[in-house]
């Protein structure tokens, strides 16, 4: 590889990681004709390997939902929580300080109540109540902060309070009401899991804003860690998802399947009580109440099995409090005609509700693209309110207005507003943008859909998609497979660097939706269960082999890049077709199931994806289940690999243990394979720091140019 091609990459990445990204979005105190607008957006910043952070405020005519003015870009002040009041005339700011530097577990936690006016009302010093631990921040599982009708309380969720411990041969502690535990200082505790290492047993906490007094709710929830509270109708109290821990804590994050049981807690008689099944073998999270107070909803799905399933959005008449109903239920399959294909929302928005309480808006995958869908409660009737392939997101909804942002392959995200009154009408929303659309040059995209070759017995009608990415003012220089990770998760038509970054530098990639990815209907889901390694592996070289025949591409320069299960299937892919790929890049990859079961935040993904019939929280398998693990894992077929092999691990991965990449790594160095590989400390299961993200696409697009040649 030349000196050239390297700067080449460089200053490109350079170029496109200018392009900021939406971090967060929301209406604030708007009136009668205006809509004001706060976003939160991040830049990468190459040169001191760290994110800025800055936000940007518009001022919005509500009637034509045109921009009137907008803000110049403005440091954003770090915090873990910024939430308006009902009124929008309050806002509560939540921040970590360490007052020595030098001792980082000395952290304190501040509520700052501030006022529509600029001004401070209250500081309060809320690790001084020594009722609880951290403050949870928007850790997509547990944390939320929310304001009563009234303002005067706030519930939030925060690790329980810690047993202190001590030495056994400490001197006796003065405190003679809670004295220490001598021996008890090094005791393992269990967290849960991928970017969730600090979190251990969250608990529910209202702190009354006048008194300042906390109340921690956990009577009757010693063994269940709860979260996602938000406030009744009526002020009088909480409703929230508790989620079981035993016998030990599962991975939460990607994985909205864990068992759990919504309740409500009464703050006036301390009392609780379950809003769905306590025996139930679901998932239940993500309540939110309508603008009138008459109902709840939340999503629902069966507990355990794929990590990643289709969602019933559930309903509860609020007001005589009766059993739940589905409005929104799984959705088995679909064509290519149908809007809707099921919803795979981890959460749903904030503020999800038409300001007349008819409508649930939410985005979720429709194939290969995200979109935003209404559903009328009454009916269940689902309407797209998107047209444009990418990917669309609710950012925030107040009255009649609602907030998104938008991205595709060659855009970079931007913010949108419409005007939901056009839904009442029965007419298309008309989206306008706050800012002007940024379009990436050199790239032309479509989708391709795939019909597998060989069927599957039980789903024989499924079929599959790829995204394929070209460079629109050169000739391609080869071709990259990259197949998503999960597996139950989707490439959608958004804006991401990776991919932009490869396009422009002259590659074609393909980004491929097998079979049991989301998006697709839950039989898409289930097809996968059982035929990991085998169904996955097939779709994807099919994919290949399509692309290279329909777009006359050189044979001879094909790769692999991919992570997690993507990685799983670049392996697989590597040792099951050795003369075809002349080189792969796997991130984190699934390599042996064996030796993973042990170590992952999640081991009954190992034996749900290769479905092993009994599988029991801490069952040890069996030498035939073993075998069986064995014969469906790339290690499998580690005799076989030829092409030059990069790995790359991030050496806090909680999902799939560095010591799979070790492992591959180590057998291919014996086999003669050319490899190499990269460690990032300070990164998960993700590769995402800004350091790590930029270092580890120069080396491979040097390590893919290099091995093409």
């Amino acid at each position: 590889m030349s000196k050239q091609d390297e700067s080449e990459a460089i200053s490109l990445f350079k170029e496109l990681a200018k392009y900021p990204e939406v971090r967060s979005a929301k209406f604030l105190n708007s009136q009668e004709h205006y809509m004001n607008v706060e976003s939160v957006w991040t830049q990468r910043c190459l040169e001191k390997s760290e994110s800025h952070k800055f936000k940007r405020n518009y001022l919005i005519d509500a009637d034509t939902s045109e921009v009137i003015t907008r803000s110049n870009p403005q440091l954003h002040l770090e915090c873990d929580w910024h939430v308006i009041s009902p009124s929008g005339q309050k806002s509560v700011v939540i921040r970590k300080h360490i007052p020595d530097k030098t001792k980082p577990a000395e952290e304190k936690w501040y509520f700052e109540v501030w006022a529509s006016s600029g001004f401070c009302e209250k500081v309060i010093d809320i690790s001084a109540t020594e009722k609880h631990g951290a403050v949870y921040d928007d850790d997509g599982a547990f944390g939320s902060v929310a304001w009563n009708t009234a303002e005067d309380k706030i519930v939030y969720v925060a690790e329980k309070k810690k047993v202190e411990s001590a030495s056994y041969f400490a001197k006796p502690s003065k405190c003679q009401d809670n004295p220490p535990e001598p021996g008890m200082k090094f005791v393992s505790t269990e967290d849960w899991g991928e970017m969730l290492v600090d979190k251990k047993q969250p608990v529910v906490c209202v702190i009354d804003l006048n008194s300042e007094e906390v109340k921690v709710v956990e009577q009757g929830l010693e063994n269940m860690s709860c979260g996602q509270a938000v406030w009744c109708p009526d002020d009088k109290g909480v409703v929230f998802s508790a989620f079981f821990q035993e016998p030990f804590r599962l991975g939460m994050i990607y994985c909205p399947v864990r068992r759990s049981v919504l309740y409500h807690y009464n703050l006036e008689t301390d009392s609780l009580k379950p809003l769905t099944d306590e025996n139930g073998n679901i998932s239940v999270r993500s309540a939110r109440f309508s603008p009138d107070g008459s109902k709840l909803v939340y999503l629902e799905c069966k507990a355990g099995g794929p990590h990643c399933v289709t969602q019933k959005l559930m309903l509860i008449n609020w007001l005589r409090i009766e059993e739940a109903s589905i409005v929104v239920d799984v959705v088995e399959t679909g064509t290519s005609d149908d809007l809707f294909f099921g919803m795979y929302c981890e959460s749903l928005p904030a503020n999800c509700w038409n300001s007349t309480s008819t409508h649930v808006i939410f985005s979720t995958e429709c194939n290969s693209v995200e979109h935003i869908f209404s559903v009328e409660l009454q009916t269940g009737s689902i309407t797209r309110l998107t047209d444009t392939p990418g990917c669309w997101l609710v950012r925030d909804i107040q009255g009649d207005h609602i907030l998104a942002s938008v991205s595709c392959i060659d855009m970079s995200p931007a913010l949108v507003v419409a005007s939901l009154k056009d839904l009442a009408k029965g007419m298309s929303l008309s989206w306008k943008y706050l800012d002007p659309v940024t379009r990436i040059p050199g790239i032309k995209w479509q989708f391709k859909s795939h019909v597998p070759r060989i069927p599957n017995p039980v789903y024989s009608s499924l079929t599959y998609e790829s995204i394929v990415l070209q460079p629109s003012n050169r000739t391609s220089k080869g071709f990259i497979l990259f197949p998503h990770g999960g597996p139950h998760s989707v490439f959608p038509a958004a804006y991401q660097i990776y991919f932009v970054s490869l396009v422009r530098l002259g590659f074609t990639v393909a980004l491929v939706n097998y079979r049991g990815s989301t998006g697709f209907g839950e039989a898409s889901i289930l097809s996968l269960v059982g035929n990991i390694g085998d169904a996955d592996v097939k779709d994807v070289h099919q994919c290949a082999e399509e692309i290279l025949e329909e777009f006359q591409l050189d044979k001879d320069r094909v790769v692999l890049l991919g992570g997690s299960h993507g990685g799983f299937l670049a392996a697989h892919l590597l040792g099951q077709y050795p003369d075809f790929y002349k080189a792969a890049v796997i991130r984190n990859g699934v390599t042996n199931l064996v030796t993973m079961i042990a170590l992952t935040d999640i081991p009954d993904w190992v034996l749900q994806e290769a479905k092993i019939a009994g599988y029991m929280p801490g069952k040890v398998p069996t030498a035939e289940v073993n075998s069986y693990l064995h014969s469906v894992s790339p290690v499998a077929h580690i005799d076989k690999i030829k092409a030059p092999t990069m790995l790359m691990i991030g050496k806090e991965d909680r999902r799939v243990p560095p010591s799979q990449s070790f492992e591959f790594y180590k057998a291919l160095l014996c086999k003669g394979v050319k490899t190499r590989m990269f460690v990032y400390p300070d990164n998960s299961h993700p590769i995402s720091s800004v350091e790590a993200e930029s270092d580890s696409f120069i080396n491979l697009y040097k390590w893919f140019i290099t091995h093409m040649q």
